[in-house]
């Protein structure tokens, strides 16, 4: 029983690290303005990215590789974007690590 448990238990720590070893590191753009932070991939589409203070220390037009999650709703405070203009985006993410 203690094997079974010590095999299950090893196997939940390890599935999660040998999945993130599969993303794949994508190189963007740093995007900012009065909608948010965004990520610009080498096709054009903007992405918001809902833990914008990752980036808070890039500046616009900054190339970084990152890995990142979709995801469908922005968690936590979000801040109304103080713009009249228009800025659309092809989805939400959250970066998991810059490169």
């Amino acid at each position: 029983m203690k094997k079974l448990f010590l095999i299950l238990f090893l196997g939940a720590l390890l599935i999660p690290t040998l999945e993130s070893c599969n993303k794949e590191r994508v190189r963007m753009e740093v995007v900012k303005n009065c909608h948010g932070t965004f990520l610009r991939d080498k096709s054009g589409k903007d992405y918001k990215v809902c833990n914008d203070e990752l980036l808070s220390s890039y500046s616009t037009g900054t190339k970084i590789r990152v890995t990142f999650d979709n995801l469908d709703e922005c968690f936590g405070l979000i801040e109304e974007p103080t713009c009249p203009d228009a800025f659309t985006f092809e989805g939400k993410i959250e970066v998991t690590e810059i490169f």
